[in-house]
């Protein structure tokens, strides 16, 4: 409910536009590199040479990068995100009957990106989806060392329901999960003809904001709704304003009641990458890479803007007497907006993966991966605030243990994953290669859990691309990936979005309806290689 993230220089402002314009709404790891070939063959990348961005995928293949080298890379992407909800024959039970739902049997849609920048305004849209990156490498003449430094994004999530009348903005106004890493010392060292280690040291900047509109489709707002259509009608409010006044200001089940605004950040958060590659063949090679997780404590700023209504409500109904007795029970409603400092603690999962490289044929490659990634870490996420807010007074009383004066517990639930990937190349000569891939991705959430917050269920990516050796000491790759991703989320299923139980206040915004979201992107990227 309140949850609401020279060359080198120019390449760590582009990687903002990157995390907005090529995984605005998607968890899963590598979406955001924007490595070329790694996208045409799938990511299935880890006992492959994947470049400069071998600083993430496999910094033992750093190895593979002589002399001294520098990659620029553009990136550009088209994200779509639509939801459907949709109302089961007997819709309206669950708020005492009213089915005037405006949210009912309407769509969802949006192509806008946002993302977080740093020191730049925070959470913003982006209207033109075009990064511009690079990173260096270094292997000094007959050195067993290979030293490198890059810039990428592991992880984002962005995107901005930007009209006020889309139904989704109750799980989204605007989002942005991200993780951008803007320094990453890293070494490979060639042990013998066969075997390379490598580690890569990344110093990143996480943000997490969110902001969102509130309401409560509920028995609860159901009951506020009766009393207020049968009270305050002329006469009768007067006469019994004293002992019950409900007339100040209208709540219903399906009225927007607040908007909150979250803004959570922490500005250096390491990790390491370790990662081994062992080529005994010519036709044949293993790799293998860990990256850890990291433990965060993000802090920032809230701001919670309620109604007037809101307002009017709660303050009518604490001025009465039934109001005073149960006071500890009911906002004040004397505010208009809240403010003040919040914090979150948040682990970014490690992943583990692996995966072989073989050549059967002179031309012919082929690529096979298996990764698993730790989102269990991302059990709950728990948000305190610098002091007792009027949303807090009733959550603590019907949010099922998930609120207390001061804090808000966000159910996630989310699981470990394991997915694997293929990629072919086929080499027509010495100077041109053509890719593709795929890569099935099973998503994190199980089905109890799914909302439209991170509308991801389990994916597919395909990939396209090609490399081309323009001469001696340059070459330049482009990469296409195709992402899609469905989920159905039947009313009731999921208590993150529409379940029906009194005490499910935290959070479901569309109880009782059925919920549908398709996530399709198109993501392209080039790279110029050449040594310097």
């Amino acid at each position: 409910m309140i949850m609401r993230m020279s060359l080198l220089v120019r390449a760590i402002s582009g990687v903002c536009w990157l995390c907005a314009g090529t995984a605005q709404a998607q968890l899963a790891n590598d979406l955001t590199i924007g490595n070329p070939k790694a996208m045409a063959m799938g990511n299935a990348i880890t006992a492959d040479s994947s470049g400069i961005d071998a600083v993430h995928y496999n910094p033992a293949a750093l190895t593979k990068l002589k002399g001294r080298q520098t990659t620029v890379k553009m990136l550009t992407g088209v994200m779509d995100i639509r939801a459907e909800f949709s109302a089961p024959a007997n819709y309206g039970s669950h708020a005492l009957g009213f089915s005037d739902d405006p949210v009912k049997n309407s769509s969802s849609r949006t192509l806008t990106p946002a993302m977080y920048l740093p020191g730049l305004g925070g959470m913003t849209e982006i209207p033109v989806l075009l990064a511009p990156l690079a990173g260096l490498s270094i292997n000094p003449p007959g050195s067993k060392f290979t030293f490198a430094t890059n810039v990428y994004a592991p992880m984002a999530l962005g995107y901005s329901r930007d009209s006020d009348n889309d139904p989704g903005r109750y799980q989204g106004r605007e989002v942005a999960l991200q993780r951008l890493t803007y320094f990453s010392p890293s070494l490979g060292y060639q042990a013998n003809d066969q075997l390379s280690v490598g580690l890569s040291i990344g110093f990143s900047h996480q943000a997490m904001a969110l902001n969102q509109d509130f309401r409560n489709p509920g028995m609860l707002t159901g009951v506020t709704r009766v009393l207020s259509e049968a009270l305050c009608i002329p006469g009768v409010g007067d006469l019994i304003g004293g002992l019950i006044n409900v007339c100040n200001g209208k709540i219903g089940p399906y009225d927007t009641l607040a908007n909150m605004d979250l803004d959570l950040q922490q500005s250096l958060s390491p990790t390491y990458n370790l990662g081994v590659l062992w080529e005994p063949t010519d036709w044949f090679a293993w790799g293998a890479a860990y990256q850890s997780e990291a433990r965060m404590h993000l802090q920032g700023k809230y701001r919670v803007d309620y109604s007037q209504d809101w307002q009017g409500f709660w303050s009518g109904l604490q001025s009465s007497v039934f109001g005073q007795v149960l006071s500890p029970l009911f906002p004040y409603g004397n505010v208009d907006e809240e403010t003040g400092n919040a914090s979150l603690d948040m682990t970014y999962p490690d992943n583990f993966n692996t995966g072989i490289k073989l050549r059967p044929f002179e031309k012919w490659q082929f690529n096979f991966d298996l990764k698993w990634s730790d989102y269990s870490d991302w059990n709950e996420f728990k948000i305190e605030f610098d002091r007792e807010l009027d949303l807090l007074r009733i959550a603590k009383v019907f949010g099922a243990g998930n609120a207390t004066d001061r804090s808000i517990t966000l159910d996630r639930g989310y699981q470990d994953t394991w997915s694997w990937a293929l990629g072919v190349q086929y080499e027509i000569n010495e100077r041109l290669a053509l890719r593709a891939g795929y890569e099935y991705r099973p998503s994190a959430i199980p089905d109890d859990k799914a909302d439209a917050l991170a509308p991801i269920g389990d994916a597919n990516l395909y990939g396209l691309g090609f490399g081309y050796r323009w001469d001696r000491d340059t070459t330049i790759d482009l990469g296409f990936n195709y992402f899609v991703s469905k989920q159905n989320i039947p009313a009731g299923s999921s208590c993150n979005v529409n379940c029906t139980g009194i005490d499910n206040l935290v959070y479901n915004p569309y109880a009782d309806l059925n919920i549908k979201t398709t996530v399709k992107a198109y993501i392209l990227a080039l790279t110029y290689t050449s040594t310097f």
